[in-house]
């Protein structure tokens, strides 16, 4: 990701006693590591609903090479048989 400004927003996050202390006695920046933990569940649950929205046509593309091959396969250069 790269380090562009963001606008940051306040909010109240609830966090384990035992989580917070021991971020806290490490040096660990908890909004940091929370915002990047939370980027990343975005970013995987984005994908998962992509899948999910996407999952027929994927499957009939699929279906449509097991039926008549990849498309170019003639003119493919490493052959993988």
């Amino acid at each position: 990701m790269p380090n562009v400004a963001q606008e940051k927003q306040r909010t109240n996050v609830t966090l384990s006693v035992i989580n917070l202390a021991g971020a806290r006695e490490l040096g660990l920046n908890v909004s940091a590591i929370a915002d990047e933990a939370l980027a990343e569940a975005v970013r995987v649950a984005r994908a998962r609903r992509w899948q999910e929205e996407n999952a027929e046509a994927i499957a009939e593309r699929r279906s449509w090479i097991d039926e008549n091959g990849t498309p170019l396969a003639e003119l493919q250069v490493l052959k993988l048989d």
